[in-house]
């Protein structure tokens, strides 16, 4: 409201966005509490969807990462599509095999380079529980289940991911060959 006591348009447009916020937040808790695990460890999951890529958490008593992947989907006749995300939040997961090794640049936190490390190509994690979620932008849909298996196979960029994380649960920094160590080489 402004000195005249008439209400800005401003203001009503924040109490709407708000409104939505706090509806989507209940929403949250409501999704969270129905899988009777201790919120703490939906943090990267809620990172993930929120902020984009992976993430892990690790308190005393449990540990748990989120792996996103990605898939677009185009549809060349219409020339329109959309990106569904994958995202699997892993409680107390374990490598049960990895498989292959892929050269990478990775970035991580406040990091201000990348650096070079090795990743698996494939790896197999166990957890005590998994949670698969579907978000599809074309829908505005966040579909979220929980798995049966207890063991997934994940290849590429999930399974770097999923690495990556898994170390900074056992080392709590990634590290590796900074990139001012390569040498630039000029073709001719």
């Amino acid at each position: 409201m402004d000195d005249k006591g008439d209400i800005n348009v401003d203001a009503e447009m924040d109490a709407e966005k708000i409104l939505a916020i706090f509806r989507f937040s209940t929403l949250e808790k409501n999704m969270i509490s129905s899988f009777g695990i201790q919120g703490d460890l939906f943090l990267p999951f809620l990172l993930s969807l929120k902020s984009g890529g992976s993430w892990s958490y690790a308190a005393e008593e449990a540990k748990s990462i989120a792996v996103k992947d990605v898939i677009t989907y185009y549809d060349e006749d219409n020339m329109a599509g959309y990106t569904l995300e994958k995202i699997y939040l892993f409680i107390d997961p374990e490598i049960i095999k990895e498989e292959g090794v892929v050269f990478r640049l990775e970035k991580c936190g406040e990091r201000e380079e990348r650096e070079l490390v090795e990743r698996p190509y494939r790896i197999t994690l166990r957890a005590k529980r998994v949670i698969f979620a579907e978000v599809n932008p074309g829908l505005k849909e966040i579909r979220i289940r929980e798995l049966h298996k207890k063991t997934i196979l994940l290849k590429g960029t999930p399974a770097y991911s999923a690495a990556h994380e898994l170390e900074h649960l056992e080392k709590g920094e990634v590290k590796g060959t900074p990139i001012w160590k390569f040498e630039y080489v000029k073709d001719q």
